[in-house]
This record gives C-alpha cells, sequence and structure tokens, in this order.
C-alpha cells in the first residue's frame, strides 16, 4: 500500500497516479553497457574455443552450361526445358552418381575409399548442391562440399563431366524417338487422307450436288425468290396508283390535277422489258407519250399557250406519234393513237392500269408454284449438301496434320546438320576453399549471443535497482517538484582551501560564480523567490534524510545566492549536534542562537555581519546537552518571528530528519521545509521514511533538491558519488548514555565529527 503523501505548497498529492513509465532504453544500455561489454568478450572467447574445436570444410564448384539452339520443333524444346529444370535431382541422382563414380575412378579418394557403389552414391550426394540458374544465368553450379580440399574438386568435375555427357545422350535418343514418331505419323496420314479422298469421288459421283457441293435446287429456289419479290413489289405499286385514281374519277377532282398526278405517279422504275407482242406495243407507246402529254398539260396551265417551251413539247408529241405510227405498221396491226386532247385518256389509263395488275397477279401466282417446286428438291438433297461439307472438312484437317507433320520432319532433317543442344564444363572445378568454421562468424555470433545475454542480465538487475534514473521518477515516486539538481564538487575543482573572505571553497557561488554548481543554487534560489515558494516564504528549513547529503553546503551556497540578489539574508545555525556554518562562513562561533535561547546574550550580538553584502549569519555558540528540547522552547519560535520581520529571508541549516527529532521540531515553525539528497540505491526508501515524519507533525515540504549529480551523466540520469558520514556521528557518544554537559566535551564531539566529515 502506498503511503499517504505529504503536504506540498502547491496542495494535496502530486503523485502521478496511473501514469505508467516510459522504459529508457539507451539509459538502460548506457547504465548496464558493462554486463553488454563482459558477456560479449565472454560469448566471444567461447565460441573461439568452440571454433577451435570444428573440422574444417571445403567446397569446390563446377559451373556446367546447356545450350539449346532453337530448332523449332515444340516437343523437342519442351523435353529439354524439362531436362534442365530437373538438373538438380538428376545430377543427385543414384544413376549418375554411380556412373560418375564408376567412370572416373572415385574409389580410390579418401573420402569415399572403403565404401561400397551403393554407400558411396550416398556420400556423394550428401555433399553435392546443385544451383540451377546459378546468378540468374542459364549456368548450373555443382558444388560439393567436404573434409578435404584436394578431393571436392574431383568429386565436382565428375559429376558435371557426367551430367554433361548424360545431356547429349538423352537429346539424341529424344530426337530419334521423336523422329520416328513422326516419320510413322505421316504416314498413317497419308494414307488415311487416300482414303477419304477416294471416299469423297465415290460420292459426289453418285450425288445430284453441283461440282462446287452447292446444290442446284436451292439456287433456283433463291432466284426464284428474287422475281416473286419483284413482282409483288409491282402490283403494290399499280395498285396503289390505281386505287388513287379511281377515287379522284369518283370525287370528282380536277382533270388537270389528275393529269398532274399521273405524271408525278409515273416517275418510278419501268418494270423489266417484256417479250414484243400487242399488248407490249400499246404499254411501250403509252409510256413514251404519256410523260409528253402530261407535260404539255402542266406548262400549258404554268406558262400558257403559246409559249416557246409548250410549242417545243407539242412538236416532240407529234414527232412521237410519227415515229410510233411508222413503226406500228411492221407490227401485227396498225395501232390508233388517241389525240393529245382526248377527254377518254384518264379511263384508258384506268384501264391499262387493272390489265397491268391482272397480268401481274398471275404471274406471281405462276412464280410462287415454282418456288415451291424447287424448295422441295432442295430439301430433297439436304442430307447430301451435309455429308458434303463433313467430308470437305475431314479432308481438310487430314491435310493440315500431313503437312505439318511433314514440315517438323524437314526441320528436323535440317537440324541433323547443324548441332541443336551444345553442353560444356565452362569452369571446372578447382582445389576447395574453407567454407567452414568461419573465426569471424563464430566470434561475431558468440558476441552477439553474449552481448543478448548481457542485455538480459542487466535488464534483471535494472529490475532490481531501487535507485533513481530520471527526475520523473523522483516527481512520481513523492510527488514533489525538484527545486534543483546539484553537480558533484570533487575537491580539484573546488581549487583553494579557503579563500581570501574567509568563506569555505564549497562556497562555490562566491569564489566560482560561472561554474556548474553555482548556476545550480541560484536555479534553486530562482525557485525560492518565484517559484514553488511563491515568494511568502521567507522562514526556509534545509534539512536532508541522512548524512552527508550536503544540506550544509546547499544552506550556505542559497543563502549567499540569495544575498547577492540584493535579498536581506540570514543563515541560522540550527544543527546543535553538529554545527558548521561558522566554520563554512568563517566567524567567531563565541556567542551564537544558542546563547540567546538561553538567555545568556542579546540577538543583536549574536547576529554577525559576514563579507557579503546582505548576509548576516546566526552561529550556535555553545553547544547544548539538550538540543531537541532547546529547539522546542517557545523562545525559539519567538526567534524566528523576529528574524522574519528583520530580514527578507531567514535560512535555517538542521540536522538530518531520520536520526534526531531537532529538524521536525523546527519544520513545525518554519514557513517551508526544503529536503536535499544525494541518490543511492538506499534514497529511495530513506526520502520516504523522512517525508512520512514530516507529515506526521503537518510540515510543508515546498521541494526536493538532489545534490551530488555526476556532471558526465548531466540532468537524465544520477550516480551516488561524494563522500559519506557515519550516522552515529549525529549522537555525542553511546546512545543510552548521557549527553556531554560541558562545553569542552561538546567541542571535542565536534572536532571528531569535522574530522571524519573531511576524510
Amino acid at each position: 500500500m502506498t503511503p499517504t503523501q505529504p503536504k506540498s505548497v502547491y496542495g494535496g498529492n502530486l503523485a502521478m497516479d496511473g501514469q505508467d513509465d516510459e522504459f529508457d532504453i539507451w539509459g538502460f544500455l548506457k547504465r548496464r553497457k558493462a554486463f553488454i561489454i563482459l558477456l560479449g568478450i565472454l560469448g566471444a572467447g567461447i565460441a573461439w574455443l568452440i571454433f577451435e574445436r570444428q573440422e574444417p570444410i571445403y567446397r569446390s564448384a563446377a559451373l556446367v552450361q546447356v545450350i539449346h539452339k532453337n530448332t523449332g520443333v515444340g516437343n523437342d524444346s519442351a523435353y529439354i526445358d524439362r531436362q534442365l529444370q530437373d538438373a538438380t535431382l538428376v545430377m543427385t541422382s543414384p544413376g549418375l552418381l554411380a556412373a560418375a563414380y564408376e567412370h572416373h575412378q572415385l574409389g580410390t579418394l579418401t573420402l569415399l575409399q572403403g565404401l561400397p557403389a551403393d554407400k558411396a552414391g550416398d556420400a556423394m550426394a550428401s555433399m553435392t548442391e546443385v544451383t540451377t540458374g546459378f546468378e540468374k544465368t542459364t549456368i548450373i553450379e555443382v558444388a560439393v562440399e567436404g573434409t578435404l580440399a584436394g578431393e571436392t574438386p574431383d568429386i565436382a568435375n565428375a559429376i558435371a563431366e557426367e551430367y554433361v555427357n548424360t545431356q547429349m545422350e538423352n537429346y539424341k535418343d529424344a530426337r530419334g524417338e521423336l523422329a520416328t514418331l513422326l516419320l510413322a505419323t505421316r504416314d498413317d496420314l497419308h494414307v488415311e487422307l487416300k482414303s477419304k479422298e477416294l471416299e469423297y469421288s465415290e460420292f459426289r459421283e453418285r450425288t445430284g450436288l453441283m461440282s462446287d457441293g452447292a446444290n442446284p435446287h436451292r439456287e433456283r429456289q433463291r432466284a426464284y425468290w428474287s422475281q416473286l419479290a419483284t413482282l409483288t413489289t409491282e402490283e403494290a405499286v399499280l395498285t396503289a396508283e390505281l386505287s388513287t385514281l379511281e377515287r379522284a374519277l369518283e370525287s370528282g377532282d380536277s382533270r388537270d390535277a389528275m393529269l398532274m398526278a399521273i405524271g408525278q405517279l409515273r416517275e418510278r422504275p419501268q418494270s423489266e422489258t417484256k417479250p414484243d407482242g400487242p399488248d407490249t406495243w400499246v404499254r411501250s407507246m403509252e409510256e413514251r407519250l404519256i410523260p409528253l402529254v402530261l407535260q404539255e398539260q402542266k406548262l400549258a396551265l404554268e406558262v400558257g399557250l403559246g409559249h416557246p417551251k409548250l410549242i417545243q413539247i407539242e412538236r416532240q408529241i407529234e414527232m412521237t406519234k410519227d415515229f410510233l405510227r411508222k413503226h406500228a405498221a411492221s407490227k401485227t396491226k396498225q395501232i390508233q393513237l388517241p389525240p393529245a386532247d382526248s377527254t377518254d385518256f384518264l379511263a384508258a389509263y384506268v384501264q391499262s392500269l387493272r390489265q397491268k395488275i391482272e397480268t401481274n397477279a398471275t404471274a406471281r401466282k405462276q412464280m410462287q408454284i415454282l418456288t415451291d417446286e424447287a424448295a422441295e428438291l432442295a430439301r430433297s438433297l439436304g442430307s447430301e449438301e451435309n455429308e458434303d461439307r463433313s467430308r470437305r472438312s475431314e479432308i481438310a484437317r487430314l491435310t493440315r496434320l500431313f503437312d505439318d507433320t511433314s514440315q517438323q520432319l524437314s526441320e528436323m532433317q535440317l537440324g541433323n546438320e547443324v548441332e541443336a543442344i551444345k553442353a560444356q564444363i565452362l569452369v571446372p572445378a578447382r582445389t576447395g576453399r574453407l567454407v567452414f568454421p568461419i573465426l569471424l562468424k563464430f566470434i561475431g555470433i558468440g558476441t552477439v549471443l553474449g552481448g543478448f545475454l548481457g542485455v538480459g542480465l542487466g535488464y534483471l538487475v535494472e529490475l532490481a535497482d531501487r535507485s533513481f534514473r530520471k527526475p520523473e521518477d523522483i516527481i512520481r515516486e513523492f510527488g514533489f517538484p525538484l527545486v534543483g539538481h546539484i553537480p558533484f564538487m570533487k575537491a580539484k575543482q573546488l581549487g583553494e582551501e579557503k579563500g581570501t573572505d574567509e568563506f569555505d571553497r564549497s562556497a562555490v557561488c562566491l569564489h566560482q560564480p560561472r561554474s556548474r554548481a553555482a548556476e545550480a543554487f541560484r536555479s534553486v534560489r530562482t525557485a525560492v523567490c518565484f517559484g514553488a515558494f511563491g515568494g511568502e516564504r521567507s522562514v526556509i528549513q534545509i534539512t536532508s534524510p541522512t548524512a552527508g547529503d550536503g544540506k550544509s553546503t546547499l544552506s550556505l551556497n542559497l543563502s549567499i545566492s540569495l544575498a547577492l540578489s540584493g535579498k536581506r539574508t540570514i543563515l541560522v545555525e540550527s544543527d546543535f549536534r553538529r554545527p558548521r556554518i561558522h566554520k563554512l562562513t568563517g566567524i567567531n562561533n563565541k556567542l551564537g542562537i544558542v546563547d540567546v535561547l538561553r538567555g545568556d546574550a542579546e540577538l543583536t550580538d549574536c547576529i554577525q555581519a559576514s563579507s557579503v553584502e546582505s548576509l548576516s549569519i546566526l552561529p550556535c555558540g555553545s553547544r547544548p546537552k539538550n538540543p531537541a528540547e532547546l529547539l522546542s522552547r517557545p523562545e525559539y519560535e519567538q526567534l524566528l518571528h523576529v528574524l522574519r520581520e528583520k530580514f527578507d529571508y531567514v535560512i535555517i541549516d538542521t540536522p538530518p530528519v531520520l536520526f534526531v527529532t531537532d529538524a521536525t521540531v523546527v519544520a513545525q515553525r518554519v514557513d517551508g521545509v526544503l529536503l536535499t539528497t544525494r541518490l543511492s540505491r538506499h534514497a529511495r526508501d530513506s526520502v520516504r521514511k523522512a517525508l512520512d515524519q514530516l507529515r506526521d507533525i503537518g510540515a510543508t515540504v515546498t521541494g526536493i533538491v538532489i545534490n551530488g549529480v555526476e556532471e558526465s551523466d548531466g540532468y537524465g540520469s544520477y550516480r551516488y558519488s561524494g563522500y559519506q558520514y557515519r550516522n552515529s556521528d549525529y549522537y555525542y557518544g553511546n546512545r543510552n548514555k548521557d549527553y556531554f554537559h560541558d562545553d569542552h566535551a561538546d567541542a571535542e564531539a565536534a572536532e571528531h565529527a569535522d574530522h571524519i566529515e573531511q576524510n
């Protein structure tokens, strides 16, 4: 169960509950790199030992090329392609390996010596690796791996040569078999084709079809259909013309209009010429004369009598009549032509239309009879038509097969004159090269495996490590803001033992104002003035969970930084068991806060000015035997009230929280508590316990300062560095004994503690 968080200046618990930690992979690798490096080296060493125990394996490879020239024979090419695709199985087949073993005397090799033929074939197959399409080409690689570098090329070359010979022989055998098959097929097709042609010839002699296989009755039927369609169309035209004139005569329409209508109706294609005869001659006369008469009537209506065009038409009519009379005399009888202005012209024309329609109907009926007879005769020859088409198709199919087979035979005979396949060994196998073991591979794999093992071990250690790694860890753990990160200050960085102003060398804000440590203390000052403290908390207690966390150094530099910024600041010593402020500031410790609380001295006599403007010091003075009781007196609270009125900031240095009760007594009387700690593997528990104690008394914790941060790691990683104090230094002698009762003994104890701190 998580303990209740102490009250902060922000109010309530600031812990980031429910927020998952993000694993910092780079920080983890940096912190645990020793595990990875050591186990990586160990893995490399083990790999080297394993490498030394391995039996070497050598590899020899021969390159074989098989070129197939395109002969145009589809079956031949397909057969060769299959042979190439099956090269892996062929080269490792028992038959080919046995032939290579026998033909190339491989039994004398040490690798195969003493083995029977079948066992030797199995051993060769296990050592052989075939790669088709080597480097995306048609070349085949035959590789053999063995323990003797001088014998592996003999086995590889033997297999390659045997495969080349096998390819050549198989190709020749396949071509011979194919040629025999094609020749037999062509002869069979020739016999079958001749038989089909003879049967078709006999069929043609007894069939009634035409020479091209056409049905003669069907041809006549098509001709009758065409004539019947013409008669039907002509009859329909004549019937329509007759119907129009009869309706016009019955209704009494204008004769001139009817004559013009007759002229338009006559402007149609003339029927085919009929044989000469009396009726034919009459129709011919009408067809020649009627258009002229119609045109004459039309011009008479349009231009009037006496017009040149009308006179010209009248002359043409007379000439036509003369011509017709002359030629009519040579026919069967003289034909009387009605005058152009005869009133019975329309009646005669209507009568001629009726005669034409009657004649056309008679011809159409006769043509329909002929068409039906031709269709019946065509149906009787329908089965012979189907048989003729089937026989012709069969003969054509056999002819194509015969021609294709003959062409393939011709191409094969031509290919026999040119080598259609070329198989050769491009690169023979040479002395084998070492392929196993490879030292770099062994060392690399061992190093990688060792490194992974180191990562796993480091991760387990990481899970067991309780120290903080990021500022967010502290905020999430305790719920308080980080006021500052104070870097670890080495002795050589602090310079001389003391400055001319008697301030200790740890007062970096005074001696080294441009250092990183001074800047860190100034960031704490900024937080005190404008940040977490809000500028309203002028009495600030500096404490720590355990000894050696740098609380006195923080108190000194924070006071100096506040004073340098123009704030009236006083540094009050409240660590009566191990006072150090007078030593850090170089002031006289004869009179101090203890004497004021006892009533032995006035406050104004005990406050001492320092060499830093605006900074005053109130040292400890006499060493008390009862520090906790002295701090619990009302006089101490009144003293703080007076100092709050006289100064802008009162910085109080108190003992650690976990070893004596002095700090918790003071924490109830101040405006805010600033907790500083060095992060170690036990810091998590100690800080939590200190905060629990401050919570129990209702103290206001304003923030945490991390001290001793490694400068090389920056703010992102914390390492515990620096010297340590013994916790027993905060007890004067044995815990079960009384404190020293005289100032001399107190001084000796203080000097002893200072000696321990410096060491």
